[in-house]
């Protein structure tokens, strides 16, 4: 078996790949960004080291259910074909511009604002929902995995390991949902939630960072980001969010926030950072992601959100006698 390598072309059934560079080597084998010479695109091409192992016939499958998404609408990496060259596995893939880490890394680790983040969320739970409904989990979220394009849409290609990963418990969807809780946080603060060093010094930097005085919209809006990831983070799996049910949350939908874009630049800024986000909203209630001791319906029980409030109350399990009121 020959080692692929810088100029060599690899050939398949459809067409030749030209390596231009690799992009780096993990465990599994080594990434190249190629040149297709008959298209004239860039693709990025995964070459696995270890061609007879028997998981890369079951990614493979799994790409082919993946394929028949629409990448552009689901937020999918396209997966371009499956190449055996020389008795060396390779998967070719569209390629993106950056990912996430990177776009991270060149804001010399500058938090994202919460209205910045919720673009990137709304697409993240996009794919999830369209993963799941096709019986597939991702397991490995992470900012490196985040594919970002020109236009400032995401698509996701593949972090912090969930709670489930790390004591070998149960795989379900509601790892990918962890995974999102992280990556929120990354973005939100500039780092990693849990880095393994020690978690509890990561966490009191993280309470160092919240700002001493806060736009009133600004403090609802980081209420409803922190709630959602609250919900991504739940320890208990039958208790943690689930696709379709986040993205009806309010941070997604900023039901809070549309009906006061005249009274602060904030909504208004917020609003049009989500119009990025060319996307279906789910119809249904409040009901479908209300929780009984949600943080946002402690903490967002005032007198502007009379619809929002007609809705909870109609909820039998919620107690609203003693919950705080807050006057926009």
């Amino acid at each position: 078996m020959s080692e692929l390598k810088k100029w060599d072309i690899i050939h398949s059934d459809n067409t030749h790949y030209l390596i231009m560079d690799f992009n780096g080597e993990g465990c599994f084998g080594k990434v190249a960004q190629c040149f297709d010479l008959i298209t004239f695109e860039m693709v990025a091409i995964k070459i696995h080291k270890d061609s007879d192992d028997p998981t890369i016939q079951r990614e493979v499958a799994m790409l082919e259910a993946v394929r028949a998404l629409d990448p552009h609408k689901k937020n999918i990496l396209r997966f371009m074909e499956n190449i055996m060259f020389n008795n060396l596995s390779c998967l070719a893939f569209e390629m993106l511009d950056r990912s996430l880490w990177d776009l991270m890394d060149e804001r010399n680790w500058e938090p994202l604002s919460t209205s910045e983040i919720g673009p990137v969320t709304h697409r993240l739970l996009f794919a999830f929902e369209a993963l799941k409904n096709i019986g597939i989990m991702h397991t490995d979220l992470k900012p490196a995995n985040i594919m970002l394009v020109q236009d400032q849409a995401d698509r996701l290609r593949s972090g912090p390991s969930s709670k489930q990963v790390t004591l070998g418990l149960p795989l379900s969807e509601y790892v990918d949902m962890w995974g999102v809780g992280c990556d929120m946080a990354f973005m939100y603060f500039g780092q990693h939630l849990f880095p393994d060093n020690c978690p509890y010094h990561w966490m009191k930097a993280m309470l160092q960072l919240f700002p001493a005085k806060w736009d009133h919209l600004e403090y609802e809006d980081w209420m409803a980001f922190l709630d959602l990831q609250n919900w991504c983070l739940h320890p208990d799996t039958k208790c943690r969010i689930i696709p379709r049910r986040a993205l009806k949350h309010p941070f997604v939908t900023m039901v809070h926030l549309v009906d006061k874009v005249e009274r602060g630049t904030y909504a208004l800024s917020a609003i049009q950072f989500m119009t990025v986000s060319h996307q279906q909203h789910f119809d249904g209630s409040y009901h479908d992601w209300v929780y009984e001791d949600s943080a946002f319906v402690k903490f967002y029980c005032h007198d502007s959100n009379t619809a929002l409030m007609t809705d909870l109350q109609k909820d039998k399990r919620l107690n609203f006698t003693n919950l705080p009121r807050f006057k926009a």
